[in-house]
């Protein structure tokens, strides 16, 4: 089952994006490298359906209509070309073969897993292993030199597609569920005039309301973290909203031990984050090249 949202995927073989025709060099893994599995079975997963379905909600989930796919995308128009370097990272960004669902994820909680995109990939491979329902917001689009670096997310992608495809569980009722987010989204700074600028941020779209969940009865929302316990400053306005909601927040930090620490509570002000000067696509999503000032007056 495609929700709408899914519909660019139909788009494929009628449009080209510009920057795409002109793109060099840019890297997605290592062609030669095995999969989490050691096979070359990812490569069943260069098809940006085939992808998103094992890293996208189950086909009769709630959560589908917030599920992004231009990552996903972005698949299909690099395997477009004679010289193709795609493939899966050589390693795992997280030890996820020694997680255990800790018993505090339970249908009552979404997970919004916050970490550099390779490791909130491992994390998410780790969750929906153990029975989490997922959703993917990586919306911008990878190039040679950009701002940001989602070819290392699509990396990880690949690298646990066909584990997905062949353990991945998920409840037939919602919840539990993961959000996963790229905390480099943001990126260091704008983008200069001839960059490709490709930060993001997550939009109210990818953000379900108060009401939403609790119908579902989702009542805990739990921000997976790194060790320096840092909220991205997009997704603070968000958090505050659903707490004053009624929503229960709490953060805990992903181990490198390959584990979850225990939740605690989360305190967050309110934030206004300024949309301000990131550059989106025109084929959807975030992501084109900075332009030069005009030499008109």
């Amino acid at each position: 089952m495609w929700s709408p949202l899914l519909k660019p995927l139909e788009w494929l073989g009628k449009i080209r994006l510009p920057f795409m025709r002109t793109r060099t060099g840019t890297v997605v893994g290592g062609p030669r490298e095995p999969d989490a599995l050691g096979t070359y079975e990812w490569q069943a997963f260069l098809d940006a359906r085939a992808l998103s379905r094992v890293w996208g909600p189950h086909g009769h989930s709630p959560w589908m209509p917030f599920h992004c796919v231009t990552l996903f995308v972005s698949l299909e128009y690099m395997n477009y070309g004679i010289q193709k370097v795609i493939g899966p990272c050589a390693q795992d960004p997280w030890p996820l073969k020694n997680f255990h669902l800790p018993a505090w994820v339970d249908a009552s909680v979404l997970l919004v897993v916050d970490l550099p995109g390779p490791k909130s990939a491992a994390v998410g491979a780790a969750l929906a292993i153990a029975g989490c329902d997922l959703v993917c917001t990586f919306n911008n689009w990878p190039y040679s030199g950009a701002l940001v670096k989602p070819e290392q997310t699509l990396a990880a992608l690949l690298r646990y597609a066909s584990l997905l495809d062949k353990k991945r569980t998920a409840y037939a009722t919602p919840g539990p569920v993961a959000w996963l987010c790229d905390n480099t989204r943001l990126g260091n700074r704008p983008g200069k005039p001839g960059e490709f600028d490709n930060r993001y941020y997550i939009e109210d779209s990818i953000i379900p309301g108060p009401n939403y969940l609790r119908e579902r009865d989702i009542s805990k929302i739990i921000y997976i973290t790194g060790p320096d316990i840092k909220v991205q400053n997009d997704i603070k306005g968000h958090l505050h909203f659903l707490k004053t909601a009624g929503l229960e927040l709490y953060y805990a930090v992903a181990l490198d031990t390959g584990s979850l620490g225990g939740p605690k509570p989360l305190n967050i002000e309110e934030l206004k984050f300024s949309t301000t000067g990131f550059f989106r696509s025109s084929a959807g999503g975030f992501g084109a090249p900075v332009p030069h000032p005009s030499s008109g007056g």
